[in-house]
């Protein structure tokens, strides 16, 4: 945050245990992650009034999006969406001093009702990178394959900027994200994905994302599939036992600038396709 100082992949059956039973036993979803820069335009120094309008149709062409910073224009951002499934705002009507944690996603796919945690840690006020201004943290579900298959899906925003106090912040952030994936879906297949605001620019983040993957298990997709750019926007997985995911292309997709080749936020959207097998 910067403040200025594959259609359904079958029918459907009903929701059941994860990675058991007899439905299909594989497939493929793409899945896209993006930070929308949804900040109040006197705020963030963007302009969501009039790209948030223009992302909002590309959406429609991933299975599973997850955005980051759908704080102020939510109703912009759905008005072209075809998902069917699609999460509630944190916040109904959000205001200056309670925008919420900007974490939504849209599916193709069914998922449970999703569950949104709060950092028990911020830093920054009017500084820093301003995070405490907003509920930051991660949001998380069980994503429906099939009615007999689920992953968790973790859509997550770091504290940003370079203060030594965000370094400290967002290691502390990893810890609560660890633990909570530990306890949630200890071995379960998982996604985690959105802004993790660590940066291979600065040896403290690395540190921290390395202790992340690490204490998880968990991949990076972009170097699976050996990217052209890393980047703090990022989509992480892990297979278990029950379930088989594999990234099949990563990709910044095309199309998400405006008429004039402006991107419609500062962030790039991520894309990675996915298959997945039950053994």
């Amino acid at each position: 945050m910067k403040i200025i100082p594959l259609i359904a992949l079958g029918l459907i059956g009903p929701l059941a245990g994860c990675g058991q039973g007899d439905g299909p036993g594989k497939g493929e979803f793409s899945m896209l992650t993006y930070n929308i820069a949804g900040l109040p335009a006197s705020l963030s120094g963007e302009n969501p009034e009039e790209h948030i309008p223009q992302i909002s149709p590309l959406l429609n062409a991933y299975d599973l999006v997850l955005v980051q910073e759908d704080f102020w224009y939510h109703d912009l951002l759905t008005a072209d969406l075809t998902h069917p499934h699609r999460s509630k705002p944190m916040v109904a009507e959000p205001t200056f001093t309670d925008l919420g944690d900007g974490l939504n996603r849209f599916s193709r796919l069914p998922f449970d009702p999703v569950e949104r945690k709060t950092w028990q840690q911020c830093n920054g006020a009017v500084d820093c990178g301003s995070d405490c201004m907003t509920d930051k943290g991660f949001s998380v579900s069980r994503l429906r394959l099939t009615g007999q298959v689920s992953l968790c899906i973790y859509n997550l925003h770091l504290d940003a900027s370079d203060c030594d106090a965000d370094f400290q912040t967002r290691e502390a952030q990893r810890q609560q994200l660890v633990a909570d994936l530990a306890a949630r879906c200890p071995d379960e297949a998982v996604i985690v994905a959105g802004d993790t605001n660590l940066k291979l620019t600065r040896p403290q983040d690395i540190v921290i994302l390395d202790q992340l993957l690490a204490d998880t298990d968990l991949s990076i997709a972009c170097r699976t599939l050996s990217c052209a750019e890393e980047k703090h926007d990022r989509i992480m997985y892990r297979s278990s036992p029950d379930l088989t995911l594999t990234p099949t292309a990563w990709s910044h997709p095309a199309g998400f600038t405006d008429p004039d080749g402006f991107d419609l936020s500062d962030h790039k959207p991520v894309l990675v396709e996915f298959s997945w097998q039950k053994p």
